[in-house]
Order: structure tokens, then C-alpha cells, then sequence
């Protein structure tokens, strides 16, 4: 039976749709997920992973959303370029800039005030500037001299960092496939279910569990063509996800009904939350920038916070810091995408 609705491929034409307002939603999530153990020192009692009988927490979720979602567009931003060197650039424009601020203001505002540390000794300790190479994304360094030292999670300034790094690689994975004319649905198939089987026996790490969320995202945008809208798959595939919640196996059921349901709802013409991003995409921001707010929130009130009143009183600073970062930084940054800096020979055609 030929299911009804009409195919993926036939709303990517323009810009409208609702993805940045889930991500938007995913980022808050991580500001929720993290109120948590930075609160009490444990996940135990996070929403999210008392749902899931500790499968995940809404941090995971989160993350998950973001590199699905990341797998489709950074694939259909290289189809549509077919050149390696406005790609990375656009890439590098996108990620580097907005880091370098947060990095830059964790090192010389918000190190010398919440350090246990003089001045003296916070700005002469070698330390202190190699927290400036997190800049590069890897390794990243989670601790400054004294900052943040009484904490209930003490020293880590900044924890959500840390997935850039693999979100920039698999970039490049995309940016090299295309060069190489291998980025097609076989090779996709063939890297995602070699990244499921080694999640499952405990290798590759980070690279192989995050690649799974990637890859569909590669997957689904390759598929475009023949995966049609429906209301009703997407229905059962956000039943099949909510019943591995409970029953099992969510980590293996959310990258493939997850991500139909992710972009039913992403492409969905019925949701007319397309202008949701018209006045900036915020979802960065919110993400790099939440972490730090929220350990500075628990200093301040000497650890005697509970997650919740710590997401209230954070989440809004955060908003804050996300549309300045988009305004002053991110937004002007990627103005310089498509400016020619380096002429290049490799496109494909």
C-alpha cells in the first residue's frame, strides 16, 4: 500500500520550516538536563532519565535532536555547494567565531571573578591561557585556575563544549565524502550501521554513538526523494519511541523513529512556526553559553539551589547572552561565508 502525503524533497526548496525552533527547544532541554548535576551533583532525579529508567536524560535527547537534525542540513549545505572550500568555510564561519567569544569571555571575565586565585596568580598561571586552545575544539579543557572551585560540580567552566569537536569532524566526513563523489546512500548506510554494531560492543566511543544520530540525518536527506510526509507514520513513530522509553532500547529506537518524526514535524506545512527564527538563531548561543551561566548561578547562591530554581534563574540570563552572541558575533561572522578567501579548484560536479 503507497502511503499518502507528499515526499520529503519537495519542502526543501525554500527556507521555511521548523527546525529552529527545535532546536531552539533542544538547547533549552540541555539548560534543564544540566540544572541537575550541577545542582546536586547527579542525574538521578532528571526528568527525563527517571522516564527512561536512565536510558537517557533530556541532555542526550538533546544532543541527539542536534546532530540529526546537523547529519540533514550540513549534507544538503554540501550537495548544494559541491565545493570543499566554501563549505568548510561556511562551516568554520558558523562554529569558530561564537566559540572564540565564549572562550575568550570565560578566560578574562568570568576566570578572574570567580577564581579562588589573586589576580596575580590567575593571570601568571599557565593554565589560564591554555583554557584559549579549547578554541580549537580539541583537546578541550574543562577547568580554569580556581574558578569555580566550591561548586557542587566543581572546576568544569564549561561542559557543554565538548560535542563540537565531533560535530566539526563529522563535518569534515561530509565535506570529504562529496570531494571524493562518495557521499551516496551506500556508504552512508554502510558508516551508520558499522557506528550502531560498535556502540552496541562498547567502541569508538563518542564517535560511534554520536555518528548513529549524524548519519540518519546524512540518511534521511540522501532518502529525500522517497520518504513521504505522513501524519500517521509520524504518529507511530513517536508511539515506538515513547514505548522504548519505557521498555527498552530507546538508544537504538531514537535515531531512526526519532528522526522521522524530527522531520515531519521539521517540514510539517500544518506547524506555522517557520518565522519562530526570523529574528536570529539563538539555539548556539543557548548552548555555549548556558553551562557557564548556570555554574555562576550556583556560586552565588552557595550551592543552595535546587535544579529547577537554577533553570528559572539561568534560562533567562542564557536567552540573554544567545541573542547578543547572534547579533555581535554569530551573524556577523557568517556574513563572511561566501567571501572568497582562498580560490577553489575543488568542486564537484
Amino acid at each position: 500500500m503507497k502511503l499518502q502525503g507528499r515526499y520529503l524533497e519537495e519542502f526543501l526548496s525554500g527556507r521555511k520550516n521548523n527546525l529552529d525552533i527545535i532546536r531552539f527547544l533542544a538547547a533549552s532541554l540541555v539548560i534543564l538536563s544540566h540544572a541537575y548535576p550541577l545542582t546536586i551533583g547527579h542525574n538521578a532525579t532528571e526528568p527525563f532519565g527517571l522516564f527512561t529508567h536512565s536510558q537517557s536524560t533530556f541532555g542526550s535527547l538533546a544532543v541527539g535532536v542536534f546532530f540529526i537534525i546537523s547529519g540533514f542540513l550540513i549534507t544538503q549545505s554540501f550537495d548544494r555547494t559541491k565545493d570543499l572550500v566554501r563549505f568548510s568555510q561556511a562551516r568554520i564561519f558558523r562554529i569558530i567565531p561564537g566559540l572564540m567569544a565564549v572562550v575568550t569571555i570565560s578566560v578574562f571575565i568570568v576566570g578572574p571573578i570567580f577564581t579562588t586565585l589573586n589576580p596575580i596568580e590567575y593571570f601568571t598561571h599557565p593554565q589560564t591561557y591554555d583554557y584559549l586552545r579549547t578554541i580549537f575544539m580539541y583537546p578541550i579543557q574543562y577547568d580554569l585556575p580556581g574558578v569555580f572551585e566550591t561548586n557542587t560540580a566543581p572546576i568544569s567552566v564549561n561542559g557543554s563544549l565538548w560535542t563540537l569537536w565531533y560535530e566539526f569532524l563529522f563535518y569534515g566526513v561530509v565535506g570529504l565524502l562529496g570531494a571524493a563523489k562518495l557521499l551516496n546512500k551506500r556508504i552512508v548506510i554502510v558508516s551508520v550501521v558499522a557506528s550502531t554494531i560498535l556502540f552496541h560492543f562498547g567502541q569508538g566511543g563518542y564517535y560511534t554513538d554520536l555518528f548513529r544520530y549524524f548519519g540518519m540525518g546524512m540518511l534521511f536527506y540522501l532518502y529525500r526523494a522517497r520518504i513521504v510526509q505522513n501524519g500517521w507514520v509520524a504518529f507511530f513513530s513517536f508511539l515506538v519511541v515513547v514505548m522504548s522509553a519505557k521498555l527498552g532500547h530507546f538508544n537504538y529506537i531514537f535515531p531512526i523513529f526519532g528522526s522521522y518524526f524530527i522531520f515531519y514535524i521539521g517540514y510539517a506545512s500544518r506547524i506555522t512556526l517557520q518565522h519562530f527564527g526570523k529574528y536570529g538563531d539563538f539555539s548556539y548561543g543557548i548552548y555555549i553559553y548556558a553551562f557557564p551561566i548556570q555554574q555562576m548561578v550556583v556560586y552565588f547562591f552557595n550551592n543552595e539551589i535546587t535544579p529547577l530554581q537554577n533553570f528559572i534563574i539561568s534560562y533567562p540570563i542564557t536567552i540573554l547572552f544567545a541573542i547578543a552572541s547572534w547579533h555581535l558575533v554569530e551573524k556577523k561572522a557568517m556574513k563572511l561565508r561566501n567571501v572568497v578567501l582562498v580560490k577553489s579548484s575543488m568542486s564537484v560536479q
